[in-house]
């Protein structure tokens, strides 16, 4: 339909790239009138380096390329599309080369630039996205600020497992995206996209890259990775295995009082665990690239890991002026394996009009098996077992039609789950039954997007729909109470204004999060003699309503965001059967609202580039005539420093105050890392030395008090640690593989 109403304008596209045929983005492209250079039309090429035209005459035109520490290049219209290079300046041999900023904004996406600044210095990828306006993490787990856990895709593939990213070397990333705002496209439960864009492949031939890193904590861990790539003409064969052997000790304290009605219990605990796990993943695939507007592709990934735990958990139980002794020993094995195979076509079927098809398979198994004992009453010795077999498969189709003015994306995705949860105790005196559950789920979606531009302004609208029919069955039988069939349409808005340094969004986003399958199981599980855990399986989704709005200007960046909940999920505590025993499990809650807001500065001062950021949070949550409001502020310095001879250091400190999330009282905590690191022989070999947590603060501590509880927890998971990273990359050649995801199902499993 709207192709007619653009069909009297003549397009010039193309591609800006440097000598060694990377994209090159932010270019200046210009067209300018033959006669008398005067300028006609500008803009700025995207981050593949891609820009567009449209004009009625092109006959007596020409381009005008520019970017910094590049010659400019004037060039003659021909046919679409172009394919601009631009060479290095050079004056008495040395090249001029400007120093990035290492972060922009653009249509409400903070982009980080990895390639030529010194984030890919950092050892691994997780380290990069640490660094990240308004993205934090903790013990490996990302938060985008004000909208919780993003999804990560490199390129167009969902990451369905976080270890993934230690396969990919901050070497190979261009840039990275953080998107507080998904669109249609995205699963209506996303909250942020995280989008690692990696580099061009250039070259043919054997390339590879080794790693191998030693980390000395209370207990010495490693890692070691290998990838190698091999591409001639259309066809491009990779494989890559990972390893970790991870030692770790976790120390905790905890207190409980709990108000019964004959007597008030205290409870303590003092526990001490040595964790050791290895990982293994293997990957192996082929792609068939014929030329630029076609790549098709399967991968296939193995993911095997073997966690073990030894703990030794010293109790005092207090009543009536008497107290109570006891020593807890416990083993638990935890062995998972998970087969991942992924194909995906993408293709332009015209200048404007490109297909994008992704098709998952994944099947797995967990167990989770735990041996406690008590050495002076060896009637209270428990042995369980919980295992999960999950099987799932994906389809996902988008076509977009894009030109200078407008983008629309429509298409759809199907995804079906089968999953059987069990659990098995050996102690029949704790009044915890075995049990059985089958979760089956077919789930499908139709959405569709637009987004329009007019001179500094920008439009975007988009709906999707879900259908989901989820039976479940509890000891194999199917319950009807527990089975639900959802019918939801989540529609999103946004705008958006641009003008020089100045830039600014404000959106509307209708969001969902669905339980995990964890959350949804019948069972109670046994923790500790004091400290049971189970499942809901009348658990609701959580629905969101969330307003954003970001603003940019120059180095300064700011965002703001309230949401307003239906069935708010969280964690709650109770007393299991009015005993001393705390049942911890999650639940539906009503009349829930949020506000965040965060600002962050990014100068650039000699070789010095800081980034500071402060944000605060807070919600209106209210239980039982209990307010939980108290907010939580934060308060970030990255500090970023380029020494010469290829000499980088990163100092980085953050702090977070005390508040409330849910009913968690979260305690402050500190942050401080410390990270060197040198590149050798033209950047081929890369060491690095990081000090992690250096003053033993980063620490999980919160306080529970609600429901005739008061629940106090300190764990500290070994996070000081030292770090030593050697890299080595050889040839050019890097995999084309740009597959993505069907379905982002596989995370809540």
């Amino acid at each position: 339909m709207l192709t007619p109403i653009f069909s009297w304008a003549q397009s010039i596209t193309g591609t800006v790239v440097d000598s060694d045929g990377q994209s090159i983005a932010f270019a200046n492209v210009v067209l300018c009138q033959a006669a008398d250079s005067t300028i006609i039309a500008g803009c700025t090429s995207d981050e593949n380096g891609k820009f567009y035209f449209s004009t009625e005459n092109k006959v007596k035109m020409y381009l005008r390329v520019s970017f910094v520490g590049y010659k400019t290049k004037y060039v003659e219209l021909g046919a679409s599309p172009l394919r601009i290079m631009l060479e290095p300046m050079m004056l008495n041999e040395v090249v001029v080369v400007a120093q990035r900023k290492l972060y922009e904004q653009r249509s409400g996406e903070m982009i980080a630039n990895v390639k030529g600044t010194i984030l890919e210095t950092l050892p691994k990828t997780a380290d990069i996205i640490a660094q990240l306006p308004f993205v934090s993490s903790q013990d490996g787990n990302f938060t985008v600020f004000g909208k919780g856990t993003p999804v990560i895709y490199i390129n167009n593939r969902l990451v369905q497992d976080l270890k993934e990213l230690d396969r990919l070397m901050p070497s190979e990333i261009k840039s990275i995206k953080v998107n507080t705002m998904p669109g249609a496209k995205y699963d209506a439960s996303v909250g942020a996209v995280i989008q690692i864009i990696t580099k061009k492949a250039q070259g043919e031939g054997l390339s590879g890259t080794l790693y191998a890193g030693s980390k000395c904590s209370e207990l010495w861990s490693m890692e070691e990775f290998t990838s190698l790539n091999y591409r001639h003409n259309a066809w491009d064969v990779f494989a890559s295995s990972y390893l970790i052997q991870k030692r770790q000790q976790i120390d905790m304290k905890a207190n409980q009082q709990l108000s019964l009605v004959d007597a008030v219990h205290e409870i303590g605990y003092q526990e001490e665990e040595k964790v050791k796990s290895n990982r293994m993943a293997v990957v192996g695939g082929i792609n068939y690239n014929p030329n630029e507007k076609i790549s098709a592709g399967v991968q296939y990934v193995l993911n095997s890991a073997a966690w073990k735990d030894n703990m030794y958990n010293h109790i005092s139980h207090a009543v009536n002026n008497e107290m109570e002794l006891k020593q807890q020993l416990a083993l638990s094995n935890r062995p998972d394996h998970t087969h991942n195979i992924n194909s995906y076509f993408t293709g332009n079927l015209s200048n404007n009009l490109s297909l994008d098809f992704n098709f998952d398979w994944v099947k797995g198994n967990e167990r989770d098996n735990m041996y406690s004992w008590f050495p002076d009453d060896t009637s209270e010795d428990v042995n369980t077992a919980n295992n999960r077999w999950y099987n799932y498969y994906a389809s996902k189709g988008i076509l977009t039609y894009t030109n200078k003015y407008v983008n629309i994306e429509g298409g759809g995705e199907y995804s079906y789950t089968d999953m059987t949860q069990t659990y098995e105790i050996d102690n029949n005196t704790l009044g915890i039954n075995n049990s059985n559950d089958v979760t089956k789920q077919n789930r499908w979606a139709l959405f569709a997007s637009a987004k329009f531009q007019f001179g500094n302004w920008g439009l975007g609208a988009g709906m999707r729909y879900e259908d989901i029919d989820f039976d479940y069955y509890k000891n194999k039988e199917w319950n009807k109470e527990q089975s639900k069939k959802y019918h939801k349409l989540f529609p999103n808005l946004f705008t958006n204004y641009s003008k020089g340094n100045l830039q600014a969004t404000l959106s509307y986003e209708r969001k969902i999060k669905y339980p995990n399958y964890s959350s949804l199981r019948s069972n109670i599980q046994y923790s500790s003699p004091y400290i049971y855990e189970s499942g809901n399986p009348m658990l609701l989704p959580q629905i969101q309503n969330d307003f954003t709005c970001i603003l940019g200007y120059k180095n300064i960046k700011a965002i703001w965001g309230y949401t307003i909940y239906e069935d708010y999920i969280t964690q709650m505590v109770e007393l299991y059967n009015e005993s001393s025993v705390v049942l911890v499990k999650p639940d539906n809650m009503k009349d829930v609202k949020s506000q965040f807001f965060a600002l962050s500065y990014t100068p650039t001062i000699g070789i010095w580039q800081p980034n500071i950021e402060l944000g605060g949070q807070w919600q209106d949550l209210s239980l039982s005539g209990k307010s939980y409001d108290k907010p939580i502020f934060n308060i970030r310095l990255n500090n970023s420093l380029t020494f010469p001879h290829k000499w980088f250091v990163t100092v980085n400190i953050g702090w977070r105050s005390e508040g409330n999330s849910g009913i968690y009282l979260l305690k402050s905590l500190l942050q401080t890392n410390v990270h060197i690191s040198k590149s050798l022989f033209d950047n081929k070999i890369s060491i690095s030395l990081m000090v992690n947590d250096i003053f033993r603060t980063d620490k999980i501590q919160w306080c529970i008090n609600h429901n005739h509880i008061v629940f106090d927890y300190d764990k500290y998971t070994d996070s000081r640690y030292v770090q030593l990273t050697v890299r080595y990359n050889f040839n050019a050649t890097k995999s084309k593989y740009k597959g993505g995801s069907s379905s982002d199902e596989k995370q809540r499993l």
